[in-house]
């Protein structure tokens, strides 16, 4: 195995980064100006949360098989056509609003088509960065990706959307398509990887539902992969389930004005920024078990301090924290699981990777705007800092067991997919 650390300039790996960035600077102008736009238009409650609910269905109904396609084709290709489908749904939208056709149907259904192709583009991306970069720079590579996402999308991009949106309704959402785009004539002069033919469909392939089935059984029968899938689950649970009760917490709890939550939403963004950055260095420096587990255990311990608290500051502080320990958790977690799963199978992988994951957000959001409603915010922030921790112990007898889990033992998986079945 190659011990270069080095990301060769036509790996394609720069015009990667470049891609991700444009988009997500796109994608958070869009972030901010659809609920606006919706609200604007609809002057219904109900009609704006399906709007915005419809973003993440997608998710549910086609992660499986659109991981599953990302496998099947060129996913260099999958990306751009995924970009050129919210390009052209940016642009027709704004041609509908111009001429003043935008109602309910039409905006739920651009809606659901742009999940669609956030859909698409986010599984063949993760699974096609390891072709781009050694397995060595994965981390490194991964956490520059997490942070020009962080940087573009919440920091950057819902700020300039939400002033934008005052200049014109149509302004975010052209800038956003021109972002899409951009992200896409990156994306055609990226070299595709030697593998990638061996992934073009042919007649004797397997049906859809065997390929779906054969990621699934994948993540589920394999102990470490099975355990990232839920620590995954309850982690995004949590921390979706903080955010539906924070803004309640700061203006009910901490009286402070509007303008305080988005300050305080940008400190988790900030941490974030500079957990995305360090994590390579951090895991180099005391291994993948301890940032794992450490960063797990540090966003419990924030939740319960925030819970403890009345203090502005102690709020800022420990919300910055989280946002470093989850972005620092999502490094490793995403660079380890791109080094032990084959190349094959990278697609179908990340589909059933984000279909857990992400399907327990909606239930955190429940269950945590329960527990706000019955014993206040603070109950809610409490029981997420101890389900945080309580996860801590099941995941760190699994990765100690793990013999994959230290450098010198974890196998590059993507270049012998025979050891996939």
């Amino acid at each position: 195995m190659s011990t270069d650390t080095t990301v060769r300039p036509d790996s394609g790996y720069h015009r990667v980064i470049g891609a991700a960035a444009s988009s997500a600077v796109g994608d958070g102008m869009r972030f901010a100006a659809l609920p606006l736009l919706s609200t604007a238009v609809l002057h219904d409650a109900f009609q704006v949360s399906a709007v915005t609910a419809a973003t993440t269905v997608p998710w549910l109904l086609f992660g499986l098989p659109a991981g599953a396609y990302a496998d099947r084709f060129e996913r260099r290709l999958l990306m751009v056509l995924a970009d050129l489908l919210r390009a052209a749904v940016l642009i027709l939208t704004v041609v509908l609003l111009a001429a003043g056709w935008l109602t309910f149907w039409p905006l739920l259904t651009a809606a659901f088509l742009l999940g669609v192709g956030e859909v698409l583009f986010d599984c063949a991306s993760f699974a096609l960065l390891p072709s781009v970069v050694p397995k060595e720079r994965l981390e490194s590579a991964n956490g520059r990706l997490f942070a020009v996402q962080t940087v573009g999308r919440d920091l950057l991009g819902q700020v300039v959307g939400g002033v934008l949106f005052t200049v014109g309704r149509a302004v975010p959402l052209l800038i956003d398509a021109v972002s899409f785009l951009l992200s896409a004539a990156l994306l055609r002069g990226v070299r595709s990887p030697e593998a990638e033919p061996e992934r073009q469909p042919t007649a004797d392939r397997p049906r859809l539902l065997a390929d779906i089935r054969e990621g699934v059984v994948l993540v589920l029968r394999d102990p470490l992969l099975r355990a990232l899938t839920v620590s995954a689950g309850v982690i995004n649970a949590v921390y979706l389930g903080q955010i539906a009760v924070f803004v309640i917490l700061v203006r009910d709890v901490l009286e402070l004005p509007d303008a305080a939550y988005g300050a305080l939403l940008a400190a988790g963004a900030v941490g974030g920024v500079v957990g995305s950055t360090v994590a390579s260095r951090l895991t180099t420096a005391i291994g993948r078990v301890p940032a794992l587990v450490g960063n797990l255990a540090l966003m419990g311990i924030a939740g319960l301090a925030v819970a403890a608290t009345d203090r502005v500051a102690v709020v800022t502080v420990a919300y910055c924290v989280t946002g470093f320990a989850l972005m620092v958790w999502n490094v490793v977690a995403v660079s380890l699981r791109q080094t032990i799963i084959p190349d094959r199978m990278l697609g179908r992988a990340t589909g059933v990777y984000r279909l857990f994951a992400w399907g327990t957000m909606p239930l955190g959001a429940l269950v945590f705007g329960r527990v706000s409603a019955s014993a206040g915010p603070r109950a809610a922030f409490a029981l997420g800092g101890v389900v945080t921790l309580l996860t801590c112990l099941p995941i760190a007898y699994t990765l100690l067991r793990d013999g994959r889990m230290t450098d010198s033992s974890v196998t590059d998986r993507r270049k012998t997919p025979e050891d996939a079945a």
